[in-house]
């Protein structure tokens, strides 16, 4: 080979070779880039980033990680994005006067990548504004077929029961960040057919927490979800009551709770063994589809009192009917 030759064709083969380097690196490759946090107040914020996949194709999960240091031991819900762009999600119940930081996060079947740590400061003010929220929280005992909403119950070892959070914008001004959390005492099992205002798609619980967002003035919003009591062997023997209380944040009304009670009769002897499956053979219970329309029905008429009167309507008209 002519020698005068030997360098253009090194050049050649390392020039190849780079761009080939490069290229495998951006068919393979995605990142995750984390942008400034919005909308943010004393107490929520909402976390932006975005999304970067060149030649990739196939599910793709981001989230963001978020704390009070680098540590963050938050994280949002994993949300589906199959190509680029911008993704955002809200969070709330955070400290007034208080650094926060939070990082996007992104996984495929290459991985999982993360972004750089960005910070935000929440303002040091209260809840602002006068706007008023009536909260209610209601229980029915579907188990025993009683469809009379009351603040208390009584029930069974097994029953599966429905409670019902009722909330309305009683003034003349919309409600923003509204957000729902109940937490349920020991032996009271969460059971899912979770509605948010009718919807049977709702993602979430109530247990972690719904964020319900705005409830224009003067309208109702209905949370539902359904409950089940604990098995014979782990109540106490007698009588116990199990109470609950739903905590509901906003930007207008501030925090404040609703309460319901369920009372329990324990009169099975020890060492029976009881395994409640969910099935009940009941059809209220197992349907799920008359409460619900007793509770998008009902909550309109919650705050007149002209539930209780529906309520006793409807069971007067099941009671005539055989299953």
């Amino acid at each position: 080979m002519n020698n005068k030759f030997t360098p253009i064709i090194l050049t050649a083969v390392f020039c190849l070779a780079f761009a080939s380097s490069a290229l495998a690196q951006q068919v393979g490759g995605f990142n995750v880039q984390t942008n400034s946090a919005t909308n943010i107040s004393n107490y929520q914020a909402t976390l932006q980033g975005y999304l970067a996949m060149p030649y990739i194709s196939g599910t793709n999960y981001v989230w963001f990680q978020w704390g009070i240091t680098t540590s963050y031991g938050n994280e949002t819900f994993h949300q589906n994005q199959n190509s680029s762009g911008s993704f955002s999600q809200n969070i709330v119940n955070l400290a007034a006067n208080t650094t926060y930081h939070f990082r996007a996060a992104a996984q495929n079947n290459s991985g999982t990548v993360y972004g750089q740590d960005m910070t935000f400061y929440t303002s040091g003010f209260g809840y602002y504004g006068s706007g008023q929220l009536l909260a209610g929280k209601k229980v029915i005992n579907l188990t025993s077929g009683n469809l009379n909403w009351q603040s208390f119950v009584n029930a069974k070892p097994g029953d599966v029961l429905s409670f019902a959070i009722t909330l309305q914008a009683t003034g003349n001004q919309d409600i923003h960040n509204v957000y729902v959390r109940d937490v349920l005492p020991s032996n009271l099992i969460y059971r899912d057919n979770l509605t948010v205002n009718a919807s049977l798609n709702y993602s979430g619980d109530p247990v972690s927490g719904i964020n319900i967002g705005t409830i224009s003035a003067g309208n109702v919003a209905a949370v539902s979800y359904q409950v089940q009591v604990a098995g014979y062997n782990n109540l106490p023997y007698g009588s116990s009551v199990l109470t609950n209380s739903a905590t509901i944040t906003s930007t207008e009304a501030g925090s404040q709770t609703a309460s319901s009670s369920v009372f329990v009769n324990n009169s099975a002897v020890y060492g029976v063994t009881t395994i409640p499956t969910g099935l009940t053979n009941n059809f209220l219970t197992d349907s799920f589809f008359l409460p619900m329309l007793l509770i998008v029905l009902g909550s309109w008429f919650y705050f007149s009192g002209r539930a209780y009167r529906f309520a006793d309507w409807l069971r007067g008209q099941t009671s005539k009917k055989t299953y």
